[in-house]
Order: C-alpha cells, then structure tokens, then sequence
C-alpha cells in the first residue's frame, strides 16, 4: 500500500470564452503536433508543487495552509498574452500568461515558507505564474512554432477573482492527471 500521496497547491480557473477560442485556436494551428492538451476542467495556476507528502505531512500542511489563508483578502488576477516554456531549443510548454500582482507574489511566499515548514525541500525554480494550455512532446516545425507564437498579439483574456486555494492530490494516470480536491481555503 502506498503510504504518499502527490499534492500541489494551485487556484483554479475556470476558462472563459476567450480561453477557449484561444485553445481552439491553438489546436488549429498545431494538428499535427504531438501536444497533450490540458482538460479544461483541470485548468489551474500552480502555486506550489510539492509532490510526494505523507498522511502525517499532510495534516500539518493543511494546518499551516489555513494560517496562511485566515484573513487574506481576495484579490483579481489577469490572464493576458501568451507563451512557452522551452528546454534546449524544443517548446514544451505552452501556456497564458498571468500578470503577477503583490498579492499573488506575497501568498506564494507565504506559502512556501509554510511548506518548508512541514519538512518539504525549498523550491528551486522562480515562480512564473501561467496557465498551462498544454504539454509539448514534438512539434514537427519548430520555426513554425516559434513564429506563430511570436506574432500572437498581447490580448486580455481573461480577469479572474481569487477566492480560494486548493490543496490538490494529483493521480497520474495514462489517459492524464486526475486532480482530486483534499481541501479548500477559503479567501475573505
């Protein structure tokens, strides 16, 4: 039996019409591109993978998740332009970005020094708030790519209003990840 479970904290967003024409859009240009399109009821903004968490990790996380979010206000996000993450020249993530206010930055500190405190590694990487629109295994015209991506305007897609965190159980499966809710932190 497994005794781990792997968690992430994120917000979830539900994509508004603009959202989903863009991802229509997108799957349009790149039909024949090996690219796994995230399922648009899975959208969210990871805030903090944490990954594998015991039961005894878990009750504190959840502890230290609710002092972090008792009396947080809620506050709006912008999902505006798009982009990639790229790995030795090769895409691999494509996604919308999000305009990064105080308070989002302020919570995912606070956050990560609450999962710190529960005996998890510090994050290596820099926070780079974005939607994942999808994960690119091969793209057969990388200049293509590149060129459709860099002549896509800076367009507002969407306003989205913070209300609650969740703290997430991924399950990988083969037909992709299933995200199950473990609990919600509610903002004021």
């Amino acid at each position: 039996m497994r005794t781990h479970i792997r968690t992430f904290i994120a917000i979830k967003i539900q994509p508004n019409k603009k959202v989903l024409e863009l991802l229509k859009y997108f799957k349009n240009k790149f039909p024949n591109d090996k690219i796994n399109w995230v399922d648009t009821e899975n959208f969210h903004l990871t805030l903090r993978f944490i990954g594998d968490t015991t039961r005894e990790q878990l009750y504190e996380l959840v502890d230290r998740l609710e002092e972090v979010c008792s009396g947080k206000k809620k506050f709006n996000l912008s999902l505006k332009g798009t982009g990639y993450f790229k790995s030795k020249n090769q895409p691999r993530v494509l996604f919308i970005k999000i305009e990064a206010v105080e308070e989002l930055h302020l919570l995912v500190q606070e956050i990560e020094e609450a999962v710190v405190t529960c005996g998890f590694e510090p994050e290596q990487k820099t926070f780079k708030p974005h939607l994942t629109l999808g994960r690119i295994k091969h793209v057969e015209n990388r200049n293509r790519f590149f060129s459709i991506m860099h002549e896509m305007p800076t367009v507002d897609y969407q306003d989205i209003e913070v209300e609650e965190l969740i703290l997430y159980q991924s399950i990988l499966k083969t037909t992709g990840p299933e995200y199950r809710t473990i609990k919600t932190f509610v903002l004021q």
